[in-house]
C-alpha cells in the first residue's frame, strides 16, 4: 500500500511539473512574440530616413535637429542638422549596435562608445546612445509577461525585460495593447530598480517612397522619451522612408565620419 501511495505521489509530482514547464513555454512563447513585434514596429527597413529631433526642456526651450538617418541592414548612420549651423554630430553604429561612434562635427572629435558609455545622454536629450543605435531588444533581452494592466479603459500586456548583460538599465517594462497588438510603451529603470525614463510610442502615416511608387504606412512615427530626472522631453519624429536610396558603404566607415 505504501508503495502504491508513493507511485501515486510520484506520478502527480512529474504531472504537475510538466504542466508548469509546459505553462512557462507558453508565457516565454507568448512574451517573445510581444517583444518581436516591438522590434519589428521600431524597424524602418534599408535606405534613408527622414526626420525631426526636438529636444524641450522643462523650462519650455527647445532645440531642434533635422535628422537624415541611412541603414544598410546592420549599420546605421544619423546626421544632426540644426538650422542656422548646419551639419553639428553624426551618430554611427555598426554591426546591429554592437560598436558606436560618436563625430562632433563643431569640436571635430570623434568618441567611441563602448559598454557602459552606450547609456550616457546623447547631446543632452534624454535618448542614450543605446536607444538609437538600432539593436535588437529580442537579442539583448530576456522578457517574462506579467500580470495585465489597466489605463484609461485600454488593457495592456505587461512585459519585463531584464537585459541579459546589465550595464545601466536594470530592467524595461514594455506595455503591448491587448487591442491591436501594438507596443506603446517602455519604461526604463535604472540599476538601482528605480523608473527614471519613458518612451511613448506614437502611431502616424508615414511617406514610403520606393522608386517611383509613393505609399503611407502606419508606423510608431513619434518617439516621445520623456526624463523624469530633468523633466525634458525628446521627441523623433519619422517623416518620410526612402527605400529607393542604396547608402554606399563608405558611409558607414568610421574613417570618412572626419569628412
Amino acid at each position: 500500500m505504501r508503495n502504491v501511495i508513493l507511485t501515486f505521489a510520484l506520478t502527480a509530482l512529474i504531472f504537475s511539473t510538466a504542466l508548469s514547464a509546459q505553462g512557462a513555454g507558453e508565457n516565454a512563447l507568448s512574451a517573445q512574440e510581444l517583444l518581436a513585434r516591438l522590434d519589428r514596429e521600431l524597424d524602418f527597413g534599408k535606405g534613408l530616413v527622414k526626420g525631426t529631433y526636438v529636444l524641450i526642456r522643462r523650462n519650455g526651450q527647445s532645440e531642434t535637429w533635422k535628422i537624415n538617418r541611412f541603414f544598410n541592414g546592420e549599420d546605421a548612420l544619423y546626421l544632426f542638422d540644426r538650422k542656422g549651423r548646419g551639419l553639428e554630430s553624426k551618430l554611427l553604429t555598426k554591426d546591429e549596435g554592437e560598436n558606436v561612434f560618436f563625430y562632433n562635427v563643431l569640436a571635430a572629435k570623434l568618441f567611441r562608445k563602448t559598454d557602459d558609455e552606450k547609456y550616457e545622454s546623447m547631446m543632452g536629450t534624454g535618448f542614450f546612445y543605446v536607444d538609437l543605435s538600432g539593436y535588437s531588444y529580442q537579442a539583448n533581452y530576456n522578457p517574462l509577461v506579467n500580470a495585465d494592466l489597466e489605463i484609461a479603459g485600454e488593457m495592456f500586456y505587461r512585459v519585463s525585460l531584464k537585459p541579459i548583460l546589465p550595464y545601466f538599465y536594470k530592467k524595461l517594462v514594455l506595455l503591448v495593447s491587448k487591442k491591436d497588438l501594438k507596443p506603446y510603451r517602455i519604461d526604463f529603470h535604472d540599476r538601482d530598480g528605480i523608473l527614471f525614463k519613458t518612451l511613448n510610442l506614437k502611431y502616424g502615416s508615414v511617406k514610403v517612397k520606393d522608386g517611383n511608387k509613393v505609399d503611407d504606412l502606419t508606423k510608431a512615427s513619434r518617439w516621445e522619451m520623456l526624463d523624469l530626472n530633468t523633466g525634458s522631453i525628446t521627441v523623433w519624429e519619422i517623416q518620410e522612408i526612402d527605400k529607393s536610396v542604396v547608402p554606399d558603404p563608405s558611409l558607414f566607415a568610421v574613417d570618412n565620419l572626419s569628412r
